[in-house]
Order: C-alpha cells, then sequence, then structure tokens
C-alpha cells in the first residue's frame, strides 16, 4: 500500500479509503493502479466497466438494524476526518445529543426497530461517536441547525432543556462551531433532509458526504456532487446567525422567552394576510378583524366552552 500511495503521491489513508470503498477514485487514478499492478488491456477494460457502474449503482435503502454499509463509512470516515460539517434541519444531530434526547429519539423511530434491534446498543454506539470531539487534538464540528431544530420538544421540556444546556456548553469548546438557522432567512438548500461532510486530512482528497434517511443512508464522494453540497453548506452558514447570536438564542429559548422566532418577543406575532396568526409556542392567537385594518383583536386560548375576546 506504502507503494501505490508514492505512485499516486497521495497519503496512505487515502490509498486505504480507495481499497475499503469509502471513497470512489476518478478513472485517471483507477487507470494508474492498474498499471502499476501490470494490470492487462483486458483488466484495463473490465475496470473501465466496473468503475462506470459503481459511479451509476444506486445507493442500497437498509433498516437501521445492523448498521447500513453508508454508514459504516460514515463512521470509519470519521476516524480519520481532520473536520466534519453538518446541515441538520430537524433534529440536533448525533454528535451533539445528550442521552436522555437520543433515547427519545429512538423511542419516536420505534416502528424501524427489527427483532434483532437492540435500541441501547443504538444509543450507545451513538454516544461513543462523540469521542472524536474530545482529547487533545479533536476533530473539529461545524454545524447548522435550524432554528426548529431547538424548539421542538423532543422528550419533553426537561429533556429540551438539558439537551440546549449541552448545546451551549459545546458552542464553548474551541473545535466546535454552532449555528443557527433562523426562520427569518426562509428556504435554503434543498430542505429535504440533512447532510453531513466529511473533510480528510489529504488536500488532494475529495471529501465524503453522507445522507441520512429513516430507512438508511447513502455515501456520495463524485466530485461535482460532493461540490454542490459543500457550496450548499457555505452559503447557508453565510445567512445563518453568528455563533455568538446563536449562543444567545438558544440560551432565550431555554428560557422559553422569546417566543415565536429569532427578534419576536412574547405576545408578538407576525402579521397573517389570512387574518389570523400563530405566536408559536405563545397561547396567544391574533385576530385580524376587516371592519378596520387598524384595529386587532386578541384571543386568549381557553379549554373549550371558556374562549374570550377582548380588545
Amino acid at each position: 500500500m506504502d507503494e501505490a500511495a508514492d505512485h499516486l503521491r497521495v497519503e496512505r489513508p487515502t490509498v486505504s479509503r480507495y481499497e475499503t470503498g469509502e471513497a470512489l477514485p476518478v478513472w485517471s487514478t483507477v487507470h494508474m493502479l492498474l498499471s502499476f499492478y501490470d494490470a492487462t488491456s483486458g483488466d484495463l477494460a473490465q475496470g473501465a466497466r466496473l468503475h462506470e457502474d459503481a459511479k451509476d449503482e444506486p445507493p442500497s435503502v437498509r433498516l437501521p438494524a445492523g448498521a447500513p454499509k453508508a454508514f459504516r463509512k460514515l463512521v470509519n470516515a470519521e476516524r480519520d476526518a481532520v473536520r466534519e460539517r453538518r446541515l441538520s434541519p430537524f433534529v440536533v444531530p448525533g454528535l451533539l445529543q445528550t442521552r436522555r434526547y437520543a433515547e427519545a429519539l429512538e423511542e419516536a423511530a420505534h416502528v424501524f426497530y427489527t427483532p434483532d434491534m437492540r435500541p441501547d446498543g443504538v444509543i450507545a454506539s451513538r454516544m461513543n461517536r462523540q469521542k472524536p470531539l474530545e482529547g487533545p487534538d479533536p476533530m473539529a464540528l461545524h454545524v447548522l441547525l435550524d432554528e426548529a431544530v431547538i424548539r421542538r420538544e423532543i422528550g419533553g421540556r426537561e429533556v429540551v432543556r438539558e439537551q440546549l444546556e449541552h448545546l451551549l456548553d459545546l458552542a464553548q469548546r474551541t473545535n466546535i462551531t454552532l449555528q443557527v438557522i433562523p426562520y427569518t432567512v426562509g428556504g435554503y438548500g434543498t430542505m429535504n433532509g440533512s447532510f453531513t461532510i466529511v473533510d480528510y486530512p489529504e488536500a488532494d482528497t475529495v471529501p465524503g458526504v453522507y445522507l441520512e434517511y429513516p430507512a438508511g443512508g447513502a455515501w456520495v464522494d463524485n466530485a461535482d456532487d460532493v461540490k454542490r453540497f459543500t457550496t450548499t453548506f457555505d452559503q447557508t452558514a453565510v445567512r445563518a446567525l453568528s455563533p455568538a447570536d446563536t449562543t444567545h438564542l438558544i440560551q432565550q429559548t431555554r428560557a422559553h422567552e422569546p417566543h415565536g422566532g429569532a427578534g419576536r418577543h412574547r405576545g408578538e406575532a407576525a402579521p397573517s394576510r389570512r387574518g389570523i396568526g400563530w405566536c408559536f409556542p405563545c397561547p396567544t392567537v391574533i385576530l385580524h378583524r376587516p371592519v378596520n385594518r387598524n384595529e386587532w383583536v386578541v384571543a386568549r386560548r381557553q379549554p373549550p366552552g371558556r374562549s374570550r375576546l377582548r380588545p
């Protein structure tokens, strides 16, 4: 392997990822390796066909039990990674989760359990994955969280409060950058799922991208496709709150103020063209009476049969 690495003028871990299938090399690299190994013209032709098939192979979909191949690639890649970038529109990513938050997520996902699946084993594995963030030479981590992530009550208020406090602690580490994407940003990227970008220490190695979905995951290492994800991440990071503003928003959310998104205060709500708007999670609804467009009537939500209106 050392000789092959010298022949390609790359680091040994790069060749290792090629051999284990964690990264798909470009055809010119494959051709150089086959020539280095004294492959025949027939071997070169077969290698070209296999390389094309590998590029066109659709991602396999597997249930979480047994750890999908793409996820195993992610875990292996994290051992060599110098940095990981994650965009999470739905939940706190596993590297930042508390145990109780992870348990609540696993309970919510019970329909995906298989008879041989052990939820406690899944959670233990998730906690162990956080180890690269610790130690004298920790992996760098940059996470973009949708504002909905820090406001959704996964496991109840106490679990969420503990998780938010954990995020605040992690945000103080020099190797972790945390940014919240506020509601006011609007759309970003495709907004149809999370993705993880793994950066390797070798500058000439294309990063790997892991796509996660309920039934498993997919690994992306095509240079053009990877570029789309890295560009999406970078563009979204520019629009997200700064790390300092993110910390401030998380602190406010933990204290349950303000409600209804960044920059709003208790009892406020964005005007609604339909004449009704909700200030989540406040118990107040604002109704706009078309009789006079300058008048607003505020109705406090009450148990059935006790609704009241007041000017």
